[in-house]
């Protein structure tokens, strides 16, 4: 268990740490991206489009290394969930969103949000995995 826990976490640190990488080398597309959205005005669109991809590499290095793993798994577990409330809220109304998480090439039309909502809940899947398979593994070595 402890094996498939460490491989879950890196899985996912590499997962956001890349996509911070993505969206630092070009902050224009990912602000354009924040936009279509059309939730955020634009003063908050900016803040996010300069503050997400950091605290994205955070999070990735935190989980693939396992330093402040805590802190980690609730970051990650957070803008996951607030990425699919975004998906879901551009489904619902129509919207032909940029989704912006991993670069700004896919656009995702009104039928196209199946991928991105279900990358996001497998992202959440892989981070549970990493926590029961931490759990497990640490009840096992207390006994």
């Amino acid at each position: 268990m402890k094996a498939l826990s460490r491989i879950a976490y890196i899985v996912l640190g590499v997962t956001f740490a890349w996509a911070g990488v993505v969206k630092l080398s070009d902050p224009e597309a990912f602000l354009s991206s924040i936009l279509t959205y059309q939730i955020f005005g634009s003063s908050v669109a900016v803040v996010a489009a300069l503050v997400v991809p950091y605290l994205e590499l955070c999070v990735g290095f935190s989980l693939a290394t396992g330093a402040l793993r805590g802190g980690g798994r609730w970051l990650a577990g957070g803008l996951t969930l607030v990425f699919l409330l975004l998906l879901f809220q551009g489904a619902i109304r129509g919207l032909n969103v940029d989704c912006g998480c991993f670069g700004s090439n896919a656009k995702s039309e009104t039928t196209g949000y199946a991928w991105p909502i279900a990358r996001d809940l497998l992202m959440l899947a892989g981070l549970a995995i990493g926590i029961v398979g931490e759990r497990v593994a640490n009840k096992r070595e207390e006994q």
